[in-house]
């Protein structure tokens, strides 16, 4: 077995997760509602599949590229705790 590059590594990574996004988005576009499509389903996902773990956040960009990629409204990023002045 060969070894990935740093570069290389997040590169499949990335299409990985691309992968996994573009299926939940799809899933619910069959359905009619592509609106209930959630990080949630897209971080299980990621680990059911392939192992990996990913952050609600990185699950959110990652749906706002499949939803765009679509022609679908992107989601907006969840306000952090704490305030903006933090």
């Amino acid at each position: 077995m060969f070894k990935l590059t740093g570069r290389r590594r997040a590169f499949h990574d990335h299409r990985r997760l691309m992968h996994v996004a573009c299926k939940v988005v799809a899933r619910h576009a069959t359905c009619g509602d592509p609106d209930t499509a959630s990080t949630a389903e897209i971080v299980a996902l990621a680990f059911g599949e392939h192992q990996m773990r990913i952050t609600d956040a990185e699950a959110l960009d990652y749906l706002n590229a499949a939803l765009a990629d679509r022609g679908y409204p992107l989601r907006p990023a969840a306000p952090q705790a704490g305030g903006e002045d933090q």
